[in-house]
């Protein structure tokens, strides 16, 4: 197989399945919401919606059409890797100029009355200590136990590594690249693992106190609902954030280990875990939108005509159907209006601290090992 075929095969997996994504997206909402915005249940089941979505479906197509068009045709003419990044780049803008387009034409067609139904009450939210908090509490603070000990072991292993040391690997596991020992190489892995663990596992702590938009009008249903909704995705975050930290961690050990000339390959354990941390992340979110839907739509017992509230429906704090910016609240995490799980409220200073902080901590590790590569 040529270069040139595992270049654009790879580009063809990613055309498809970030068009799918595209195509599946606006359909992972709860209902009333249309493309970002609140119209109301009985508005986003009508005629004009409908018309809508049919026309997202089909500027979709052609985005995809032209992406593969101009990818292949570059990579036809004999330059497969820029074919694949033109083609991806055209794919990225194109479909987010559409998706812009689209969400300011349903602001458009949303009925004025969509608009006031933010301020109608909300269901009894009860004070009780968040649940999942234990899970959460725990996966952070061993994120950052193993993380730091990896670290550590990288550190004082680095001066007992030989000179040479493998630094490429095929699919066997098994190094067939050596190069002189880097610091930046044997610290980059476990360096990686510290950021990203903890930061996931945060996420989850967060999630035990995300915002409830529950519905508003008799019934009840709803809180109970959000509240289990909401304990849910933090175990599934909680895990997550395990099982990134095993996969990182054994790679770390394993790299080290390389260096030291213990083993001669990463070995098969690594791919396998990899493995079933995809197929445990699918089948967990595929389980949540089954059985909940967003925010536990599927399981309210409540009015289905009644609003949705408590900032949901409030279209004037979110930016493009995305961003939620309100400085008077002061929950950090709020309801998606798009997939499954919550979002960060962009207007809130620790919400803010904690994005600024992990983008600080990935520029420094990348500026880290850039730096290193130099020496």
């Amino acid at each position: 197989m040529t270069e040139a075929t595992v270049v654009n095969l790879f580009f063809l997996v990613r055309v498809f399945l970030v068009g799918g994504i595209l195509f599946l997206l606006p359909r992972l909402i709860r209902k009333g919401l249309l493309f970002g915005v609140y119209v109301g249940e009985e508005f986003a089941e009508g005629n004009a919606a409908k018309r809508l979505g049919r026309s997202w479906n089909l500027g979709l197509t052609m985005v995809i059409a032209l992406s593969l068009l101009v990818g292949l045709g570059i990579s036809g003419a004999g330059r497969p890797v820029t074919g694949n990044l033109t083609g991806t780049v055209i794919l990225l803008l194109a479909s987010a100029g559409l998706y812009v387009r689209t969400y300011y034409r349903a602001r458009g067609l949303a009925p004025p009355i969509a608009a006031r139904q933010a301020d109608r009450a909300t269901a009894p939210i009860t004070g009780s200590r968040p649940r999942s908090l234990t899970l959460a509490a725990f996966a952070l603070g061993i994120c950052i136990l193993v993380g730091l000990a990896t670290v550590f072991y990288a550190k004082v292993s680095y001066e007992a590594m030989p000179e040479r040391v493998p630094n490429i690997f095929g699919q066997s596991g098994a190094e067939i690249g050596w190069s002189h020992k880097s610091f930046v190489a044997i610290m980059v892995m476990p360096s990686l693992s510290l950021l990203i663990c903890p930061m996931a596992a945060l996420m989850a702590l967060l999630t035990t106190r995300a915002k409830l938009s529950v519905r508003g009008g008799s019934g009840g249903g709803s809180a109970e609902v959000q509240i289990a909704f909401r304990a849910t995705m933090a175990n599934l975050l909680s895990w997550i954030a395990l099982f990134v930290c095993a996969v990182l961690t054994l790679m770390s050990v394993q790299i080290v280990r390389i260096g030291l000339a213990e083993i001669r390959s990463l070995g098969t354990v690594i791919w396998w875990l990899a493995g079933a941390f995809f197929i445990f992340v699918i089948g967990n979110m595929i389980r949540v939108f089954t059985r909940y839907g967003q925010g536990g739509a599927l399981m309210e017992s409540g009015s289905a005509g009644a609003p949705l509230t408590n900032g949901l429906a409030d279209n004037t704090h979110w930016f493009w159907g995305v961003f939620y910016v309100d400085k008077e609240d002061p929950s950090i995490l709020v309801e998606k209006r798009f997939g499954i799980g919550y979002t960060l409220n962009y207007g809130n200073r620790t919400a803010i601290a904690i994005v600024v902080s992990f983008l600080v901590l990935t520029l420094g590790l990348i500026a880290f090992v850039a730096i290193g590569a130099n020496l």
